[in-house]
């Protein structure tokens, strides 16, 4: 059953994900040390576009923007639950 969706397609795929994942860790710490060796958060200034670093302090968007690490760690392990779930709902029903 596992065999049928070990495909190339899964595979490119797979390895897209993951580039784009080191891609965006890349540029973001490559940001950071950017900041740090300018002390501003201007990272680029021209006449058109303007690039400043913005720290967001919630969990999306700026969502529960307080300093409770308990309830990040609790929102965390709820949502792993729930993924949990629906990845058993799935392969219960119809596989991966």
């Amino acid at each position: 059953m596992i065999n049928k969706f070990l495909t190339k397609n899964f595979y490119v795929n797979t390895i897209i994900v993951i580039l784009i994942f080191f891609l965006d860790r890349f540029s973001k710490i490559y940001v950071v040390n950017l900041d740090k060796t300018n002390y501003s958060p201007e990272l680029y200034k021209s006449k058109f576009l303007n690039i400043n670093l913005i720290w967001n302090d919630g969990i999306a968007f700026g969502l529960f923007s307080f300093n409770e690490s308990f309830l990040y760690n609790l929102i965390t392990a709820i949502i792993i639950i729930v993924i949990i779930i629906i990845l058993k709902m799935i392969n219960n029903s119809n596989g991966l």
